[in-house]
């Protein structure tokens, strides 16, 4: 199983005695789990019920399920006369009270007849209807993940195109680089020799100061770890539930940039550098969209 993103979203349905149920499981990025469920009254077992079936499979996420009447069934409701008389009653009272000549038309008895439909059906209790209500959890669940993982797979694709391009940019720091002795030394000749100082390459003061810049400037370390943090990234990639262990390896391409930075002493490196930091800015923000 490869990388996954925290968004998505899964849809099932599931039919009881004369009424059908959809279940909608919805994901957004956030740092932990956070799981919220939302359904029948009648069913206060279910939010703890559907919080472990959904936290079994997913690590990373809002993730809010919410389980409602169909579409389909939403007309399968009934007058009751009862509530639209008590009220008629209550209105006619409040009437008299007041001093106010009442009579109901039609449009009046129509307005309380719609808000006081009730449902046809009753709601089984949530222990018998439980492996039922699992299985349309459980459907919604998978197509919410295949959809996390498809947009996963995509996000991994254009993470690696960005870690072949952070591979050159740290390979262009490493060459850049070595020739900076090279430029330091023939730079400090020329202006020892513009000075009117006479001293050969051989003299223990140029050499001296020559291995003192070459350790200041030396980014071998720094390009090492970077190229094994770019190789530990990709195979991250390739692995389910690592977003937390990619966002640590990005603070460690940061770190090393950044250190390469503060020793450069060739512009090119420097440019190169900062475009290091830039790309490593956009795999962070893709970075964290995967669980």
């Amino acid at each position: 199983m490869a990388a996954s993103s925290m968004t998505g979203f899964g849809r099932a349905e599931l039919d009881l005695p004369g009424v059908r149920l959809s279940v909608e499981i919805a994901s957004v990025n956030q740092k932990n789990l956070q799981v919220s469920v939302f359904g029948p009254e009648a069913w206060p077992a279910l939010e703890s019920a559907a919080s472990g079936w959904m936290r079994a499979r997913l690590q990373r996420g809002k993730i809010t399920a919410r389980v409602t009447q169909a579409a389909a069934s939403s007309t399968q409701r009934q007058w009751d006369a009862e509530a639209v008389a008590s009220n008629l009653d209550e209105l006619s009272k409040i009437a008299t009270h007041c001093g106010v000549k009442f009579s109901a038309d039609g449009e009046l008895l129509l307005r309380l007849a719609e808000n006081s439909r009730r449902p046809s059906f009753v709601l089984p209790d949530f222990a018998e209807a439980e492996t039922v209500i699992r299985t349309a959890f459980e459907e919604a669940l998978g197509n919410l993940v295949a959809m996390r993982q498809a947009e996963g797979a995509a996000l991994a694709k254009d993470l690696n195109e960005r870690l072949t391009k952070m591979s050159a940019l740290v390979a262009g720091m490493e060459q850049a680089e070595k020739a900076a002795p090279a430029r330091h030394r023939e730079a400090m000749l020329k202006r020892l020799k513009e000075a009117g100082l006479s001293l050969d390459v051989t003299d223990e003061r140029v050499l001296k100061e020559l291995a003192l810049f070459a350790d200041r400037s030396d980014i071998t370390e720094e390009v090492v770890r970077l190229k094994s943090h770019v190789a530990q990234f990709s195979t991250e990639l390739g692995q389910p539930n690592g977003g937390r262990k990619l966002d640590f390896l990005i603070q460690e391409l940061l770190r090393e940039v950044n250190t390469i930075g503060s020793k450069a002493s060739e512009i090119a490196t420097t440019k190169l550098v900062l475009e290091a930091k830039t790309e490593i800015e956009r795999i962070r923000e893709q970075v964290q969209n995967l669980e």
